[in-house]
């Protein structure tokens, strides 16, 4: 999207290999970590309609989830990387791990409720999708409805965002992309040939990662942020001032976005997620109306720190940037 319409838009290879199936633009594809947008946002669209504080105690909308030694865990530090809850460690992400589902967010937080924090809360930036879970399950509590069901109502229906949504993996769907990876999914060895992704569960990770979605329907959400009528000034001027630590430093993600380019010329705003069969970028240009949307179904040799992510949605940005649409 550029000053907003379609400047360029691409489908290319499979979203089923064994059966040739193309991709197209209906194509629905995992977009991993993208769904930690769709979580902030809703948490500070609640928080400026007063339907949730985002600096009280987490207690107050999960009251099931225990309070911490280290100090007191709230929404608004959740939703900058700075709760002090841990990400994953090296040993649970196993073949049972990927193979549970569980109904409801607040059933997720067992996987890490019991442990200890693995920062005092403000103190230090951790990056973790299971804060992210906690935080979506505190919503849901200030909401008092599912957490699907908020989203829905606040970016989905809004946005007629159609082609997104929350995965379940045991019900069919149409047009889903099939995943495909040159990286073993449980040891992470790299493999000489590509191979299919099994079914992989990811309901543990409802605010953090678990929605399927389009690159134009992920554009279409970056390009609301430069469009007045979704976002009030107030937001929108939250989402692009970064969180900081308890010594005052900007931490590098905040509210589900990377920052790390707001300062760079033109600056933008990067959201990004990856798992095995899985890579998607959404980038915004707020000075130049600018978004540019990637998602595919493949992971090659290097997995995320390949060009698809890091290097390609910055050189179509340059051109359309440097040529027009």
């Amino acid at each position: 999207f550029y000053e907003g319409a379609v400047a360029f838009s691409m489908n290319a290879g499979f979203a089923d290999l064994e059966h040739a199936v193309p991709v197209t633009s209906a194509t629905r594809f995992e977009v991993a970590s993208v769904n930690k947008v769709f979580t902030a946002l809703c948490l500070l669209m609640l928080a400026e309609d007063r339907a949730i504080d985002p600096d009280a105690p987490i207690q107050e909308y999960v009251p099931g989830f225990p309070a911490k030694a280290e100090g007191v865990v709230t929404p608004r530090l959740l939703a900058g990387g700075l709760g002090g809850i841990r990400h994953y460690n090296e040993t649970e992400r196993t073949r049972e791990f990927y193979a549970t589902h569980y109904s409801d967010v607040e059933e997720s937080l067992a996987l890490f409720a019991t442990d200890p924090l693995a920062a005092r809360p403000g103190a230090e930036f951790i990056y973790s999708s299971y804060g992210y879970n906690l935080l979506a399950a505190a919503i849901q509590g200030a909401a008092g409805k599912p957490f699907a069901a908020v989203m829905n109502e606040r970016i989905i229906e809004p946005l007629h965002l159609s082609n997104t949504g929350p995965i379940d993996v045991r019900v069919p769907m149409q047009n889903r992309a099939r995943m495909y990876s040159y990286i073993e999914p449980y040891t992470r060895e790299v493999l000489d040939e590509l191979r299919v992704v099994p079914t992989m569960e990811h309901s543990y990770n409802a605010g953090g990662g678990n929605l399927y979605s389009t690159a134009e329907d992920m554009a279409a959400l970056g390009s609301r942020f430069l469009a007045p009528g979704f976002l009030s000034e107030r937001v929108l001027a939250e989402v692009m001032a970064p969180h900081h630590d308890a010594e005052g430093k900007p931490v590098p993600f905040s509210d589900g976005w990377l920052m790390i380019a707001l300062g760079a010329d033109p600056p933008s705003l990067i959201a990004g997620g990856s798992y095995p069969g899985v890579q998607a970028v959404l980038r915004v240009y707020p000075t130049d109306g600018l978004v540019v949307a990637l998602v595919t179904n493949t992971w090659g040799r290097l997995g995320s720190e390949g060009p698809f992510m890091r290097e390609l949605p910055g050189a179509l940005a340059a051109i359309v940037l440097a040529e027009g649409p």
